[in-house]
């Protein structure tokens, strides 16, 4: 089976000894290079040395200015002023000295570390020094006063490198120990511990915004942090050994590597770029040029390089011997150097400089003197930016872009707008005509973005990938969607809080209340509350928090909805319970009487429920008890009995409500009628008390006198007991008689 990445391997070995053309080794005396720093101007470079040296170098010519030896042990970390003055060394002994850039003059040694310096940096105005150690601290220090300010503690092992934000008075520290650690650096205090579970670190860096920060560790990891939520980004394995530096530009990260590789990385993906590969051990450090498009590196073999970053490929090299000879070449083996240095030096396969190239009196290491243009090979484009930057040297007075004129705007800067991905072809040519091309992919970097209203299957906070975009719509997992739903800043989704009393007593018939409480931590706009029946109120809110007392109509359960200003939502029940209360019909209606006394147990907003009856419209009841007339008693005050054995009271009762019952001399006979005859037989003539009571506890009286039959109604009734019989007998006897004749006629016939 055909090894892919074997192949890959020699093409790029293959291509390094074309591209990078003749190269020297050096012999014993050039000592591993720790450490080196470039001026502000770009003119000078500061190389640190095992062999206690400090080297100052002119990238103007390429030759030697000053070695310098200001200690006895390793210099392990050098650094330049901001203002190009001072040059700075950290020694492996802990000692910090400080010299004068121009005359190689030592000003002032800076005591405090116990153990080797492994980083210095200084801040873009030019005040203050900082500087980590093997010592596990961090210090501070003023480069005003050349003076100690304070020490930073809490690491547990070996500092290796540093990095700040002036702005956030933030220093960043990457130990051993495994740990980045966040400082305070007007305090001293430490305000935050990142366990990054990648081992020991090694190396740390951020980008210019300051948004996102990257570590390195001792087995190769590369792994991403959002500086503002600290979650971690993405880890991957991007070299064989220690990770020794870490650079972020302009959309690039550039990492140095005990595997004697330097490459560039996408950023923020750690997608491979480019692989420079030269030094033949361990390259310990990398600075880029201020414009970003030459890359300095030191290594253990003992040799500086200067790299062209787009081509990959070396600019020159310098070597320095602890004697203070130096030699110095580019890329076609042409050289300057010191006399004891010649004989220092070979290729590979023996030959002496004189052999393969020749002498110059300068050696040209900057880009800018020829039409150049200065961009990577490969350079990603994004929703937010989704143009293409690059820039020219000054001789450059024509750009094209896959053949079409394109603009060069101040200082050299070029931008386009690529028609999607893909490999564009960029000349700039001078006035000769002479050109310098470049063959530029633009890929589209994948973006995080979260949703921040719901649309199909994704919810609002959700992370998702945009694949590609459009002028209105992105592409998220195969799907073009409106841009609108998106966001690349994650959505607040915390809903408001409501809190309240989740039963509250109120009392039928009176004002009711619902009481409660809403918050957020940013802003809540509105609630909504939904009564019993489902009638929806709204109210505004526009508040972090608020009390909330709105009048409702009614007993039940409430739903109450808040909303925050990020659309988040959060819901709450409530209910309102009231004890029972008598209440008065005050209309009738159906079975329901004026006047009668109910039970009512519940109330919404135009009705009250009645036990034993339910819902029934306010209009009908009264709180307070309705006042009823007394019953009716009506009838003939003297009444005469039908016989002697018949005793017969009558009269008439109504109300208006019903009357419950009556009572005739003592005895009491249910009613529960509005209106109603009665005839009570009583047991003797005379006075009898009739009393009627409806039910609402009235009630009447009335006197009635029962007198027997008159005389003559008596005789006329006795005549009648001896006439019935005869009208009943009479009849029968001659129907008897008549019989009996036609029997007698029968037989005589016969």
């Amino acid at each position: 089976m055909i090894d892919l990445r074997r192949i890959a391997l020699l093409a790029t070995l293959l291509f390094s000894v074309v591209a990078y053309g003749i190269e020297y080794l050096p012999d014993s005396k050039a000592f591993s290079a720790t450490s080196l720093a470039v001026s502000p101007d770009g003119e000078r470079l500061v190389s640190g040395y095992i062999d206690n040296t400090v080297k100052v170098w002119s990238l103007l010519d390429g030759r030697l200015i000053h070695n310098l030896s200001f200690n006895s042990t390793w210099v392990t970390s050098v650094a330049v002023s901001s203002d190009g003055k001072m040059g700075i060394a950290g020694y492996d002994d802990g000692i910090i000295i400080v010299w004068d850039l121009l005359t190689g003059k030592k000003i002032k040694s800076l005591s405090s570390h116990t153990s080797a310096v492994n980083d210095l940096i200084v801040t873009e105005d030019g005040k203050t020094l900082y500087s980590c150690s093997s010592d596990a601290t961090v210090k501070i220090w003023s480069l005003s006063s050349l003076s100690f300010i304070r020490t930073l503690r809490g690491h547990s092992g070996s500092v290796h490198s540093i990095v700040d934000w002036p702005e956030q008075n933030r220093l960043y520290s990457a130990s051993e120990d495994g740990t980045l650690r966040i400082w305070d650096t007007s305090s001293g205090q430490q305000v935050k511990v990142i366990r990054a579970e990648i081992g020991s670190l090694t190396a740390v860096s951020m980008d210019r915004e300051r948004t996102v920060l990257v570590i390195g560790s001792e087995a190769g990891h590369l792994k991403s942090y959002d500086v503002k939520t600290w979650s971690p980004l993405k880890t991957s394995r991007v070299h064989n050994a220690e990770l020794t530096k870490i650079l972020i530009d302009n959309g690039v990260i550039y990492t140095a590597s005990s595997d004697r590789t330097i490459k560039s990385l996408s950023f923020p993906s750690f997608n491979l770029v480019n692989m420079i590969t030269g030094h033949n051990w361990d390259v310990t450090e990398i600075v880029l040029s201020n414009d970003g498009y030459v890359l300095y590196s030191s290594s253990t073999d003992g040799t500086l390089k200067i790299w062209d970053i787009e081509k990959a490929s070396p600019i020159g090299t310098l070597i320095g011997f602890g004697d203070g000879e130096y030699f110095s070449y580019n890329s076609y083996g042409n050289w300057v150097s010191s006399a004891l240095a010649l004989e220092r030096v070979t290729t590979a396969d023996g030959s002496s400089p004189t052999e393969v190239a020749r002498e110059l009196n300068s050696l040209l290491l900057q880009l800018d003197k020829l039409p150049k243009i200065y961009t990577p090979s490969s350079i990603s484009i994004s929703i937010e930016k989704d143009t293409v930057d690059f820039s020219v040297s000054k001789p450059v007075k024509r750009v094209t872009v896959n053949e079409e004129e394109v603009e060069i705007g101040e200082d050299g800067e070029v931008v386009f707008s690529p028609d999607g991905a893909g490999d564009y072809i960029i000349r700039a040519y001078d006035d000769s005509g002479a050109y310098d091309e470049r063959i530029v992919t633009v890929h589209f970097e994948e973006t995080v973005m979260y949703v921040v209203k719901e649309v199909g299957t994704y919810q609002r906070g959700d992370r998702v990938i945009i694949g590609d975009f459009r002028e209105l719509t992105f592409l998220v997992n195969g799907e073009w969607i409106d841009r609108d739903y998106f966001s690349r800043v994650a959505p607040d989704i915390e809903p408001p809080v409501i809190t309240g009393d989740k039963v509250q007593k109120v009392s039928i018939g009176d004002t009711k209340y619902l009481e409660l409480s809403v918050s957020d931590n940013s802003t809540v706009t509105l609630i909504e509350i939904v009564s019993p029946d489902l009638t929806v109120t709204t109210l505004a809110v526009n508040s972090v928090s608020a009390e909330i007392r709105t009048e409702v109509q009614g007993t039940g359960e409430y739903t109450v909805n808040a909303y925050d200003h990020d659309g988040n939502k959060a819901m709450s029940t409530f209910s309102l319970e009231a004890e029972s209360r008598s209440f008065w019909v005050c209309r009738d209606h159906e079975s329901l009487g004026f006047g009668q006394e109910v039970k009512v147990t519940e109330e919404g907003e135009s009705c009250y429920f009645v036990s034993d009856y339910g819902w029934l419209e306010k209009e009908y009841l009264s709180g307070n008890p309705v006042s009823t007339a007394d019953p009716v008693i009506s009838g003939e005050p003297v009444q005469h009995a039908v016989s002697g054995t018949e005793r017969i009271l009558s009269f008439t009762v109504s109300d208006d409500v019903n009357v419950k019952e009556v009572v005739v001399s003592g005895k009491t006979y249910p009613v529960n009628e509005r209106e109603k005859e009665m005839h009570i037989m009583v047991s003797e003539y005379g006075e009898h008390l009739v009393i009627a009571n409806d039910v609402e506890g009235n009630s009447a009286r009335a006197l009635f006198t029962l007198s027997a039959p008159p005389e003559n109604e008596t005789e006329g009734g006795k005549i009648w007991y001896w006439l019935i019989p005869i009208v009943i007998i009479l009849p029968l006897i001659l129907f008897l008689a008549a019989k009996s004749s036609r029997k007698k006629t029968r037989k005589i016939r016969l």
